[in-house]
């Protein structure tokens, strides 16, 4: 069912298409009007929207997203602050965004830099990391099992088998001008990376669970909407994502449903 245009943008559509060379801003209205009533129900922060929170000694929080079973946040930690499994939680996952994390023991010098993806649950080694310099960490924390759908506890069940250092992982071709990293999961469900060349793009798709994006390199849109580094995006289950692409090129973080559109 398609939502109409509220009345004032129907007049302005209307004085636009009646004055002559305007049809080109008429459908450039027409067009910014239909992505943003797509995309209305997406959550998108931007990173100057960010607002920093000590949680602990050396560590601040920007939180992302929070609900029954998940919380999403961006870290900053500084040189020496020393990161846990937050009190209450099941599993997590962690993505260093920026700077090094050591943990003792852990091969490949001791040291995880930008890019280093690692599933983590009380059981597991390493139980704490060490910022080697000032690092900033992506971290998905799950807090109830129970509230979760079915095909995303799917997924934590995965993440919490391969619990532990970072594994080697590398880059796949998906399509044209598009290639990903899985980092954990399966064909249905999945972490993952994702680069996009310069004019990559994707078909339009849906989402059966909620979909995390952090934007780590570059810029995309999604519609109308752009994306650039640091800017964090949740779309929820049953939207979908529509004129996804890259001009210039970009890296991002997705966790979520893989629509089968995108599986070929």
């Amino acid at each position: 069912m398609k939502t109409a245009p509220p009345p004032a943008v129907e007049a302005q559509l209307a004085t636009l298409l009646s004055q002559p060379g305007q049809a080109v801003k008429a459908r450039l209205l027409q067009r910014a009007q239909a992505s943003s009533l797509r995309h209305q129900a997406y959550l998108t922060l931007r990173r100057e929207q960010y607002r920093w929170q000590p949680t602990a000694p050396g560590i601040r929080q920007q939180p992302l997203r929070q609900d029954d079973a998940v919380s999403v946040s961006l870290l900053q930690l500084d040189a020496g602050a020393v990161l846990a499994l937050p009190d209450g939680a099941q599993a997590a996952e962690l993505l260093v965004v920026q700077g090094e994390l050591h943990a003792p023991g852990l091969h490949a010098g001791d040291r995880v830099g930008p890019q280093a993806y690692l599933t983590w649950c009380a059981s597991a080694a390493p139980s704490r990391w060490r910022a080697a310099e000032t690092t900033l960490a992506y971290v998905r924390v799950l807090r109830d099992e129970q509230a979760l759908p079915p095909l995303e506890a799917r997924w934590w069940q995965m993440a919490v088998q391969q619990a532990g250092a970072p594994r080697q992982r590398r880059w796949l071709p998906s399509r044209a001008g598009v290639r990903v990293m899985p980092l954990c999961g399966d064909a249905e469900v999945v972490s993952m990376l994702v680069h996009f060349e310069p004019g990559g793009t994707v078909p339009d798709h849906h989402h059966a669970l909620d979909e995390d994006c952090l934007v780590l390199d570059g810029d995309m849109f999604l519609g109308d909407i752009l994306l650039r580094p640091l800017d964090y995006q949740l779309a929820p289950a049953g939207g979908g994502h529509f004129g996804e692409m890259s001009e210039g090129g970009v890296t991002f973080f997705f966790h979520g449903a893989v629509d089968p559109v995108l599986r070929a």
